[in-house]
């Protein structure tokens, strides 16, 4: 069986415990309450960029061109938008991480009957801020470059389930999933 491993490193998460979230930078919300393609996070005196850009990947026996979903220490020059001529906006939060949820995503795939794959990926991540919550989603759409933001309360019951991943496969193909969500104080 193939594993591919693509959670984002529980040890840099657990480095934010504590340190001041100052802002997010990202593209202006047009319609949705989604990005594309990058999100910067201002955590204490680092930078990092949540990114999901398409690259040639495995997708369960194809090379294809899927999304995927890093987490990496950056300079403030390299967060910048995915589409030309567009300004991207910075949200200040300004306060402690006290907690943040990481949400993993275990897909498998058996195909005839035989177990194939297991690919893990991190879906998203919710810090505790403040008394409240903010969320970056990677989007359940394999392609898709999305990643949503959400703020409030309680975002762990707001994060997409993955059912259509079940969907659309070959009879050949088995898949399931499961999710594991990894609390870091």
């Amino acid at each position: 069986m193939k594993t591919i491993d693509m959670r984002f490193d529980s040890n840099l998460i657990q480095s934010w415990i504590g340190k001041s979230f100052v802002k997010y930078k990202c593209d202006a919300f047009e319609y949705t309450n989604s990005v594309t393609q990058i999100v910067g996070l201002y955590i204490g005196d680092e930078v990092y960029a949540f990114t999901n850009v398409q690259e040639a990947v495995d997708y369960f026996g194809a090379i294809d061109d899927m999304a995927v979903a890093k987490l990496s220490v950056t300079a403030d020059s390299m967060i910048k938008s995915a589409f030309k001529n567009v300004e991207m906006i910075s949200t200040p939060v300004g306060e402690e991480i006290t907690s943040v949820k990481m949400v993993n995503e275990q897909q498998t795939m058996a195909i005839n009957g035989e177990p194939a794959y297991e690919v893990w990926l991190t879906r998203a991540i919710i810090f505790e801020v403040g008394g409240r919550e903010i969320s970056f989603e990677k989007d359940t759409v394999p392609f898709s470059e999305e990643i949503t933001i959400q703020r409030g309360y309680d975002l762990i019951d707001k994060i997409s389930d993955n059912d259509d991943f079940l969907e659309e496969w070959d009879e050949e193909y088995s898949p399931a999933y499961k999710r594991e969500v990894v609390v870091v104080k």
